[in-house]
């Protein structure tokens, strides 16, 4: 008898890749699974342990799925109301303090998707509604994949992760076998490498993305690096982590707004007369 399948991945990839999949993100890794059978056409979860376990997967496909299961696996609009609800934040905190420029941080860029997925949300925006200018800092502590963000570059596999065809077709084109992403959205974004435990990040920003990255970590470790990323939010800037992540315990005096179910986590008047 065949063990439990997401038992058997979760084995598979700490061994593998030194990840460990724990009660409390192991949801992650499901969802992962399930998404990779959906673009690989392969029928289930327990299909997919299957053709491991009697050793008939493809190699390419092998490392696809452990290049998903580590920190650096993304993709386009992960998790969509994340970023109809970055819209619906900036119309209704940002924008209403005029800024002179939208300052937006990726702080765990991976390999781009993340960062792109808010420059097109922010160009759509800019298409209805006067609004100043825009830029992000996508920062990453992985050298592989900030090459990777750096190229603008990505393979139809990537491309139909999370990407409509209308999007595709708007703000990308085609390079040989690869798609890359056109100058207009592509020049609004900076990339750099930083590591969230000793940052070199001072500027300060609307919105700060760290999603997906406290659930790896000690809690002594995501209080130094929510610290650092409390002083550099904008006095009507937020802080959005992943959908199974939480300052509880973490950060106590952030204030919490609620759009669409994401939360934007704000500095209370108190934290930002500490940090002006």
């Amino acid at each position: 008898m065949w063990p439990n399948p997401i038992d058997y991945f979760s084995g598979l990839i700490e061994r593998e890749t030194g990840i460990v999949y724990s009660e409390s993100n192991i949801f992650q890794l499901k969802m992962r699974l399930e998404e990779f059978c959906r673009v690989e056409k392969i029928s289930s979860v327990d299909q997919l342990a299957k053709l491991f376990q009697e050793k008939s997967i493809q190699p390419e496909q092998g490392q696809r799925l452990f290049d998903m299961a580590t920190n650096n696996e993304t993709l386009f609009f992960r998790d969509p109301k994340y970023f109809t609800s970055i819209e619906q934040f900036l119309k209704n905190d940002v924008l209403k303090t005029d800024p002179r420029e939208i300052r937006i941080w990726s702080a765990a860029s991976s390999t781009g998707q993340e960062a792109l997925s808010v420059a097109m949300t922010l160009d759509q925006l800019s298409k209805k509604m006067p609004m100043p200018s825009f830029s992000i800092l996508a920062t990453d502590i992985c050298d592989k994949a900030l090459i990777k963000c750096k190229s603008g570059l990505y393979t139809d596999f990537e491309i139909k992760r999370g990407l409509s065809e209308d999007k595709r077709e708007q703000y990308f084109r085609k390079e040989g076998d690869l798609w890359k992403a056109k100058p207009e959205i592509f020049s609004k974004i900076h990339y750099n490498y930083n590591n969230l435990i000793r940052s070199s990040v001072y500027d300060t920003f609307h919105i700060i993305l760290c999603r997906n990255v406290l659930i790896y970590q000690k809690v002594e470790m995501r209080k130094a690096v929510v610290d650092t990323l409390f002083l550099q939010l904008d006095v009507s800037g937020a802080l959005l982590l992943g959908a199974g992540e939480t300052l509880v315990g973490i950060r106590d005096d952030a204030k919490t707004e609620q759009i669409d179910g994401v939360s934007f986590y704000k500095k209370s008047k108190l934290t930002s007369k500490r940090t002006a």
